[in-house]
């Protein structure tokens, strides 16, 4: 009978391996609900309800409102109906993005640390939050703004705008674009461009306006200063999850802490969705040990993407001071 012996060049193991997955799997739900409360659009999303999980796919694919439904009427006794329609929707087709935030155990960390399963554990569990909190800055940054590495993620400004979005040229189809507004000084002028965008982007006078404001922590200050003492800040779920928020026709008004200078976004959150793989929703991977390296890897992964389906429901504000 034979035996298998042990390279002499390989790393010897002083964890369990199995302790390190088990703690990961036990830590899964709450970086998951930590991730999300801490990225302004996906907590937006959520509360909406309007996080969509789907299982793989080569893209993502939406059907899109492109105008208005009106091919019913009034009819008496044997009167005629109208039995066709009109093309009232479209689709569309929005790419995934892939996210990755590693946990690295190096050899020295896992000796110091090693004869102790607590010790063990309290290190996974630091390197698992030090990790959590890169990747929900790095979806942040992302979401907030153009960023070069995040290729296909969809920000704030692509969304709400007027060039291409998915595979649909704005500029082209004029029904594919947000409302866009150059604004000023907000002190003079930021109420009344607000306002005028809130009414220009709704269906009706009550109808399908924005749901949420997202601005930078500098303009929600000045918002304040303009309303203060009419407003008072809101004790909503929102503020209560951490962004504090007050209130323009109603509805809440918060900042991020990366969207870009001078822009402000009206929202519908009725028309916006955050989009997950069922398969990689920040999930984490088991320890691996590369063949170069005394260290053990595991990989936090995100798959995803930020969509609408009705871009002429929201607004942006830009270059205000």
């Amino acid at each position: 009978m034979s035996t298998t012996m042990q390279s002499p060049y390989a790393v010897p193991t002083t964890i369990d391996d199995t302790i390190l997955t088990t703690s990961l799997a036990d830590y899964q739900k709450r970086l998951v609900d930590n991730v999300y409360n801490d990225v302004v659009v996906m907590r937006l999303a959520n509360e909406a309800g309007n996080k969509r999980m789907i299982n793989g796919g080569t893209s993502i694919v939406e059907t899109l409102i492109k105008e208005k439904q009106d091919d019913g009427g009034f009819y008496l006794g044997a009167g005629t109906l109208n039995n066709t329609q009109g093309h009232d929707t479209t689709l569309i087709e929005f790419k995934w993005q892939n996210a990755y935030e590693p946990i690295v155990i190096t050899r020295d960390e896992e000796r110091s640390n090693s004869g102790d399963t607590h010790k063990i554990l309290s290190l996974t569990g630091t390197k698992t939050q030090l990790s959590q909190k890169a990747i929900a800055t790095r979806l942040d940054q992302a979401f907030s703004q153009p960023v070069g590495s995040a290729n296909n993620l969809i920000d704030l400004r692509t969304m709400v705008g007027t060039g291409t979005l998915g595979s649909i040229a704005g500029a082209t189809e004029t029904w594919w674009q947000s409302t866009v507004t150059t604004s000023g000084a907000f002190a003079t002028q930021g109420i009344s461009d607000m306002t005028t965008a809130y009414y220009a982007v709704a269906s009706s006078a009550t109808n399908d306006t924005p749901t949420h404001f997202v601005t930078t922590k500098v303009i929600f200050q000045k918002f304040m200063q303009t309303r203060l003492p009419l407003e008072r800040i809101q004790n909503t779920l929102t503020a209560n999850a951490g962004f504090t928020n007050l209130t323009f026709m109603g509805k809440p008004l918060m900042y991020g802490n990366h969207v870009e200078t001078g822009y402000l976004y009206g929202l519908n959150m009725n028309y916006i969705y955050l989009a997950v793989d069922s398969a990689t929703d920040l999930v984490t991977t088991p320890f691996i040990t590369p063949t170069n390296q005394t260290v053990k890897v595991a990989y936090i992964l995100w798959r995803g993407n930020f969509i609408t389906n009705n871009r002429r429901r929201h607004f942006q504000l830009n270059t205000i001071t």
